[in-house]
């Protein structure tokens, strides 16, 4: 049973096209009725566009074998006035949704990736967080990688926030709990009896995906095809990554 990462995994970092092997691995897991579920960080646009967006190139993700942020959001924040900070895609998804954007009273900030944040974005979030307001990140990828280059991921930048002002923050998409959970409710929906301990996860972020599955005894695969490359995976805590492949087209292989 595997957990599968999308960005860096299923798909290039550069065009976005499917890595090799990508359509051949979920190809061979519908055929083999091998459970799954699509696990991703998205929060650039609503699941049910991303997921088509998938579909779209050549990747045949079963119903009910998809996971984002945006699908497990109600169960920690419902719609409401809150401070976004983030690509304007990803404002734009949260106030079609129902999400306003309030910094004078919000009920919570909000963080999603971005390249393009200032010290002013971070200045305003701190005083928010230091008045009270509760802080999510929508998921803690630790690194994300765009153009060629590797920018803080929400988790970098929302334990900086915790770093300048002592408050803790929480988060929805992987690595927390909530979400891994959401994810293994999925997974039992085709097959009752499936537990963490049952799981493989494949990932190019070992920091934001891989650590946190382990310490909830899921395998770890890492896939070099993203943001970590030979020479970087050298300095990884190897004792929470079971296996490193250059690509999904390895687990192919072996499934096939």
């Amino acid at each position: 049973m595997y957990f599968i990462d999308v960005q860096g995994t299923l798909i290039s970092d550069s065009d976005k096209s499917p890595i090799n092997g990508a359509c051949e691995l979920l190809k061979k897991l519908n055929q083999k009725q091998i459970p799954y579920v699509v696990i991703t960080n998205n929060t650039k646009i609503k699941s049910d566009e991303f997921l088509q967006t998938l579909r779209d190139k050549g990747l045949e993700i079963k119903d009910g074998a998809y996971l984002d942020p945006f699908c497990v959001l109600n169960k920690t924040i419902s719609p409401c006035p809150v401070a976004l900070f983030g690509a304007n895609e990803f404002i734009s998804t949260m106030q079609n949704i129902g999400y306003t954007q309030d910094f004078s009273n919000p009920k919570a900030v909000l963080i999603a990736s971005w390249d393009k944040f200032s010290f002013d974005d971070f200045a305003t979030i701190n005083e928010l967080a230091l008045r009270g307001i509760k802080i999510i990140a929508m998921h803690e990828t630790s690194i994300y990688k765009k153009n060629g280059r590797l920018y803080p991921g929400v988790g970098a930048i929302a334990n900086m926030i915790s770093y300048a002002t002592g408050v803790q923050f929480s988060s929805i998409g992987k690595p927390s709990l909530g979400f891994y959970t959401a994810a293994l409710e999925l997974l039992k929906l085709q097959n009752p009896k499936a537990e963490f301990k049952d799981i493989t996860i494949i990932s190019d972020d070992a920091t934001g995906d891989l650590y946190g599955a382990k310490e909830l005894n899921m395998s770890t695969a890492l896939v070099l095809s993203g943001k970590i490359d030979k020479s970087s995976a050298a300095n990884l805590n190897r004792d929470k990554i079971d296996n490193i492949y250059d690509d999904v087209s390895k687990i192919w292989e072996i499934l096939k």
